[in-house]
């Protein structure tokens, strides 16, 4: 998971938006507009108004999106779905908010569904509304979810690449997302319900990463190798984008972050330092 850039959406979807929250807000008590909110984003596209404007808020954040349109959790699926970052059905405050909004895929978007939790010292203290439970909001406090709207993922975790440690010992990468080392209690505690609420760790996608990691360290033989023998700009200019289309971006941040302990890679980053400044997310205000 990277930091996504966010942009501004239209005028006139954002006054949609607005427009329908206000309605959510409207009833006296927390159980109706949370009935509010299912009701009125299960009729979303029920006027020519809202279609615009959901048609508006997909377009914009599939823009958001990191590489080709993908997921904005896993990286690897095609983001499809309008995901509340903070649930609807527990923060109908939320849940017409551009700013709650994210593209997503399926499989990172249903096992998420509702689940949310408060950070309790080193323990993220999960809230559960059950089928029958009595509809109450959640409790206050920082959220144990990462929203990578507003927050920098790569703060939170790393990918597990294996390579050479100091000594000479190789160590296979198994290719999973784990918390970040040094982190502190609360923050590490944020970073494993993350990854445990998405699945991160799922075992298409690990391989999948492990897949990239390939990928990506021969693309960057290719760039290094065209460098060397004279290729003009617009061609080196081509394979950098080539590589900065290739879904899975977050392996390519993390081989930089730990080049140190690839020494193939590393050796390429000396021969091609421009690699370690190239931009993963696009700067919007550019």
């Amino acid at each position: 998971m990277l930091r996504i850039a966010v942009r501004d959406l239209e005028e006139s979807a954002l006054k949609t938006l607005e427009a329908i929250q206000k309605l959510v807000d409207k009833p006296a008590d927390y159980p109706s507009r949370v009935a509010k909110a299912k009701s009125e984003w299960d009729t979303k596209l029920s006027t020519n108004a809202k279609k615009d404007a959901f048609k508006a808020v997909r377009g914009t954040l599939a823009k958001m999106c990191i590489g080709s349109v993908r997921c904005a959790y896993c990286q690897d699926s095609l983001a499809d779905e309008v995901e509340h970052i903070r649930p609807k059905n527990l923060f109908p405050e939320h849940a017409f908010v551009w700013g709650n909004y994210l593209f997503a895929c399926g499989p990172c978007n249903g096992p998420k569904s509702n689940r949310f939790g408060v950070v309790n010292g080193a323990v993220v203290e999960e809230f559960i509304r059950g089928r029958n439970d009595a509809v109450v909001p959640p409790p206050a406090g920082v959220s144990g979810f990462i929203d990578p709207r507003t927050e920098d993922p790569f703060a939170f975790f790393e990918m597990d690449l294996g390579g050479v440690t100091p000594n000479g010992a190789h160590i296979e990468g198994t290719f999973e997302i784990l918390p970040l080392d040094g982190l502190g209690v609360t923050e590490r505690a944020r970073a494993t319900f993350t990854i445990n609420v998405l699945g991160l760790n799922r075992e298409a996608i690990r391989a999948a990463r492990k897949n990239a990691f390939g990928g990506f360290s021969a693309r960057m033989h290719q760039y290094v190798a065209s460098k060397e023998s004279g290729s003009n700009a617009l061609e080196l200019a081509r394979l950098q984008a080539d590589l900065l289309k290739t879904p899975h971006l977050s392996v390519f941040e993390d081989i930089r972050r730990q080049r140190r302990f690839q020494p193939d890679l590393l050796d390429l980053f000396d021969r091609a330092p421009e690699m370690l400044a190239w931009q993963v997310v696009p700067d919007v205000a550019a």
